[in-house]
């Protein structure tokens, strides 16, 4: 009977075969680890791959990355369940893509989900900056020479009004959170909305490991709440009233509507992770929303409604 691996053991184990397949090519090294019936899923499409496939695709990339290094940045377990953000750079050498030698120095970033059973990992979903890749590889032309101006970006940005929501996870006992207004819903049917959070956050590394985030969408006498979120802060709860919703996940008392969400996807993108999820619970009130536009804040029932 095989023992169960506490996550000590589990960390390194996983640790120490990553870096034998991916910057050392043993990929037989991930034979103990991976599970005879382990899938692997990558990317938005969920492409799936079997550990032969897997062990493969390591080979191929190191023919056309022979000094790869893939960093491990950041490693988290709950429960079964281990997240993994990884960092990988490599000159490429050999065709890739289809895409023959650049000489390029090729960046990655991303982060591995992997479920455990037992000793052995039976799933992983990876996600990374596709853009990223594809920019390094010279497949598409977004290069830094014909960047648009980041000030003018950020003007247009000032211009576009937006609500202002406070994200916030269960960090094995502790809330965590900040102030988003990068916030959108994306369906109805099934319900799910999309946050997008900057890696830099230190609330960030809580919400990559978590299942579950709250949206609160605070209201208009709530600026004080925005302040203390949009703060570096290191106890943003100590004078907030919160309530947790089902799954653990804070939500702020007072705001104007709040959702708790079962996280589905993290994108890697640029500097952000985007996370989408399906709501699991929704509640509004007629409080009117905290409005923020071009670095200030507003109480729209204090505006008319045009008429159309």
């Amino acid at each position: 009977m095989s023992r169960t691996l506490d996550r000590t053991d589990r960390s390194a184990r996983l640790q120490a075969a990553w870096d034998a397949a991916w910057n050392h090519g043993v990929v037989d090294a991930l034979n103990d680890l991976l599970s005879p019936a382990y899938l692997r899923r990558r990317g938005p499409a969920g492409t799936e791959q079997d550990r032969a496939e897997f062990k493969a695709s390591i080979s191929a990339v190191r023919e056309a990355f022979p000094d790869l290094r893939t960093e491990i940045e950041d490693l988290a377990e709950d429960g079964d369940r281990v997240a993994v953000r990884w960092h990988s750079t490599g000159r490429h050498t050999g065709t890739f893509l289809g895409v023959p030698p650049t000489g390029r120095t090729v960046e990655v970033s991303g982060a591995t989900f992997a479920r455990f059973d037992g000793d052995t990992v039976t799933e992983e979903w990876v996600t990374f900056d596709s853009r990223q890749l594809l920019e390094s590889l010279g497949i598409i032309t977004t290069g830094h020479a014909a960047a648009i101006d980041p000030d003018q970006v950020r003007g247009v940005h000032r211009k576009f009004i937006t609500g202002v929501t406070v994200v916030t996870t269960d960090d094995n006992g502790t809330p965590k959170g900040l102030a988003v207004n990068a916030f959108s819903s994306i369906s109805l049917d099934p319900p799910m909305v999309l946050v997008c959070v900057q890696r830099s956050s230190s609330t960030h590394p809580a919400l990559h490991r978590s299942t579950h985030l709250g949206i609160s969408i605070l209201a208009a006498d709530q600026l004080d709440v925005a302040k203390t979120f949009a703060s570096k802060n290191e106890n943003k709860f100590a004078d907030i009233s919160w309530t947790p919703g089902t799954h653990g996940a804070p939500l702020i008392d007072g705001s104007s509507a709040q959702l708790e969400v079962e996280i589905a996807e993290r994108l890697e993108v640029g500097s952000h992770t985007v996370f989408t999820g399906r709501v699991t619970s929704a509640r509004h009130d007629e409080r009117a929303p905290l409005v923020y536009s071009g670095g200030g804040f507003f109480d729209i029932s204090q505006t008319a409604p045009l008429p159309w």
